[in-house]
């Protein structure tokens, strides 16, 4: 167990991830009991800090009157009923605990409402569509559905709410504009394996959408924020705008940008959120286990930001390299130092194919290279196989990787 728990505060405890899953689940009972027997000084915030987890547990983020009013009228039955029976300054301690305690409550609430709903919106629900014929297709804000046809598709967004596809097709957005509350409802961009797609906003940002992405943006941007959804890998050149920042929702995380150049990859399946800087700067915020506080690492240019998504935890490293994660816009797969497992899964989202690895398969290696995706997938293959050393079979749309 870390010493620096004896340093934490209350709060900093009971919004701890390890702390939480011990009060909640006994993750790692017996370290905890050796260390507070070790150091009984920590027992008395132990005390109070699972005092916070277990009411929070129980707690919705949002406290209305009847239930502010009936947490003080019991601080005011504790009071009352202890009065007789302890000492003046037991009682001011006793409601001194109470009393932070719903402040920390109340804090914990309004943080929610406040950053929540300032800096990330609301949770988008994406479409649930049936795509029988596995096609890019566009899901305007009425739950209207456009086929994308071409592969590589173009869509533009016009300031006068013009929507043209591939030079082709017009959709005229604001006949559809619908609004639910002060909010304009999202179009969605579904982009299935095997197939990419650009975006030109509507504020001059530029997005390239990866395979196997969906993204939901709006027909224009109102309020004090730019704000759109993506679930796969997106690289983004936003148009500056000081008085609206630009805001990327990716699952557990959200990337807060002016102007800049940006590679996020948000796969659902994959165990970590990456977002790879190359311009300007972007600031990275995560909402601590609890949503008591916001975790925020700002970005400088060459520097990638990983999710672990498991353990809620953000780690920085420098990547000399940052644009060999873009690549993939321009038809090409680079990588250095990378693991065959994860350039398998790209070549399975690009191609629109199922790799089966044995069990016993080495997948761990590193390698270095560059694929071109242009190429056909056996062609990728035979390159592939030239670096790693391995035997593979095509059946269909299925490739059987054997044992180096």
């Amino acid at each position: 167990m870390e010493l620096r728990y004896l340093k934490y505060s209350i709060e900093e405890l009971a919004d701890d991830k390890r702390f939480f899953a011990w009060i909640l689940n006994g993750e790692k009972d017996q370290e905890w009991k050796i260390f507070i027997e070790k150091n009984p000084e920590f027992r008395i915030k132990v005390k109070r800090a699972r005092e916070i987890v277990l009411s929070l547990r129980d707690t919705s983020n949002i406290l209305d009157e009847r239930e502010v009013l009936k947490m003080w009228q019991n601080i005011e039955r504790f009071d009352h009923s202890h009065k007789r029976k302890t000492q003046t300054l037991k009682i001011r301690r006793s409601l001194y605990w109470a009393a932070s305690f719903f402040l920390i409550l109340c804090i914990g609430a309004l943080s929610y409402v406040y950053f929540g709903a300032r800096d990330s919106g609301y949770q988008f629900t994406y479409s649930d569509i049936i795509n029988h014929n596995n096609e890019a297709r566009l899901v305007l804000s009425n739950g209207e559905q456009i086929a994308l046809k071409t592969n590589n598709s173009k869509i533009l967004l016009k300031n006068d709410n013009k929507l043209v596809i591939n030079n082709d097709s017009v959709i005229d957005l604001s006949k559809l504009e619908v609004r639910s509350g002060k909010r304009v409802q999202m179009n969605e961009l579904v982009i299935p394996f095997g197939e990419k797609s650009v975006l030109y906003l509507s504020d001059g940002t530029k997005v390239w959408l990866n395979a196997g992405t969906r993204f939901a943006f709006p027909s224009r941007f109102t309020g004090e924020n730019r704000e759109v959804f993506l679930q796969g890998e997106a690289y983004f050149e936003v148009a500056k705008n000081k008085k609206q920042p630009f805001i990327v929702s990716a699952g557990q995380i959200n990337i807060k940008v002016l102007g800049t150049h940006f590679n996020v990859s948000a796969y659902a399946n994959d165990a970590s959120i990456e977002t790879i800087l190359l311009e300007g700067s972007v600031a990275v915020r995560r909402q601590t286990s609890l949503g008591l506080r916001w975790n925020e690492v700002v970005l400088k240019p060459y520097q990638k930001a990983s999710f672990d998504m498991q353990n809620n935890e953000v780690k920085v490293s420098y990547e000399p390299g940052a644009d060999q994660y873009i690549t993939w816009t321009e038809g090409w797969l680079q990588f250095s130092q990378e693991s065959l497992q994860v350039v398998f899964a790209k070549l399975e989202r690009y191609y629109n194919v199922d790799i089966k690895i044995p069990g016993n398969f080495n997948y761990t290696q590193l390698i270095s290279g560059k694929l071109d995706l242009k190429k056909s997938l056996g062609e990728v293959m035979n390159a592939l196989d030239d670096v790693a050393k391995f035997e593979y079979r095509m059946n269909g749309d299925t490739i059987y990787i054997e044992q180096n």
